[in-house]
C-alpha cells in the first residue's frame, strides 16, 4: 500500500510540473505574439511617417493613384543624383535612431 501512495504522490507532482510547463509555454507564446504586434505597429508608424513626409513635401503627389505614385517613386529613386543623396544619407545614418 505504501508503494501505491508513493506512486500517487509522484503522479500528482508530475501532473503539477506538466501544468507549470504548459503555463510557461502559454506565457512565452503570449509574449511572442505581443512582440510581433509591437514590431508591426512600429513598422506601420514608420511607414505612415515616411508617407506623411512625402505628402508634406509634395502636395501634388497626394492626388496620384497608387500605381502612378509607385511609378513616380521608381523614376525618382532611379535618378543618379537621388541615389547619391540616398547613399550619403545612409553613410550618416545612426542605427537605432527613430528621428
Amino acid at each position: 500500500m505504501e508503494n501505491k501512495e508513493k506512486t500517487l504522490v509522484q503522479l500528482d507532482a508530475a501532473r503539477l510540473r506538466v501544468q507549470q510547463y504548459e503555463h510557461k509555454i502559454q506565457l512565452l507564446e503570449n509574449r511572442k505574439q505581443h512582440l510581433a504586434k509591437k514590431a508591426d505597429r512600429q513598422r506601420t508608424h514608420h511607414l505612415c511617417n515616411m508617407g506623411g513626409a512625402i505628402q508634406s513635401i509634395s502636395k501634388e503627389a497626394d492626388s496620384l493613384t497608387k500605381v502612378e505614385f509607385y511609378t513616380l517613386m521608381e523614376q525618382v529613386f532611379a535618378l543618379p543624383a537621388v541615389q547619391e543623396l540616398v547613399d550619403a544619407a545612409m553613410q550618416n545614418h545612426e542605427p537605432g535612431g527613430d528621428s
